[in-house]
C-alpha cells in the first residue's frame, strides 16, 4: 500500500482502499452492493437536519445515493477524493472526507457530516484526528482547508479545537456564507 520514493517520502498509491480504525470507530468505504450503505448515504445527504449549513444539492433518492458512491469512487481511482463513512458500535452514523487532493501541491479540503443524535460526543473530533493523521502522514499533504459556514458554531469550534486557523483574508467565491479554516503540517 505504501512505497518510499527517491526523497524518502511515503506514496500512498489508491489501489486498496485505507479503512481506518480508532478506539470507537471504523472509518470504511461505501458499498455500492451494501444497502445499508446506499441508505446512510441517503440519509446523511438527503437531510435537511444535517444539511442545514450546507449549500449542495440534497440527495433525493436511492438511486441517486448510489450515484453518489459511483463517483465517489471513480475520483478516489482518481486520487482526487477519499469518502468513508463513519461506523460507531455498527450503526453508520457519519461521512468525513478528504477531496481536492492535490499530491503535486501536498493539499486537500476536508468535510464531515454526522447523525445529530451522535454530536457532542467527540465522535467526529475522533474522526477528524485519524483522518488527519492520514492525511500528513499517508498522504504526505502540507495543508489542508475546511470551508464551513459562518454560523456552524459546533464546525468551527472542532476545527479550533484541531489547531485549524481561520482565514479572515480569504473567501469561498461560491458560497458567500462559508469561512475558510487551514491547518498546516509544521
Amino acid at each position: 500500500m505504501k512505497q518510499q520514493n527517491k526523497s524518502g517520502e511515503m506514496n500512498f498509491d489508491f489501489k486498496i482502499f485505507p479503512e481506518i480504525k480508532t478506539e470507537r470507530l471504523v472509518l470504511k468505504k461505501p458499498d455500492l452492493n451494501n444497502h445499508n450503505d446506499v441508505t446512510a448515504v441517503f440519509k446523511l445527504r438527503s437531510s435537511e437536519e444535517i444539511n442545514k449549513f450546507i449549500v449542495t444539492k440534497r440527495v433525493e433518492t436511492l438511486a441517486e445515493a448510489k450515484t453518489f458512491i459511483m463517483n465517489f469512487d471513480q475520483l478516489y481511482k482518481n486520487k482526487s477524493r477519499v469518502f468513508w463513512l463513519i461506523k460507531f458500535e455498527k450503526q453508520t452514523i457519519g461521512s468525513i472526507v478528504l477531496h481536492q487532493i492535490s499530491t503535486a501541491d501536498q493539499y486537500a479540503e476536508i468535510g464531515y457530516k454526522l447523525k445529530p443524535k451522535y454530536q457532542n460526543k467527540g465522535i467526529m473530533s475522533e474522526a477528524l484526528k485519524a483522518v488527519l493523521q492520514f492525511g500528513f502522514s499517508k498522504l504526505k499533504l502540507k495543508t489542508i482547508e475546511a470551508f464551513t459556514h459562518k454560523n456552524n458554531l459546533a464546525s468551527i469550534a472542532l476545527l479550533e479545537k484541531h489547531h485549524f486557523k481561520y482565514q479572515p483574508e480569504r473567501r469561498d467565491l461560491g458560497i458567500p456564507d462559508n469561512r475558510i479554516w487551514k491547518l498546516k503540517k509544521l
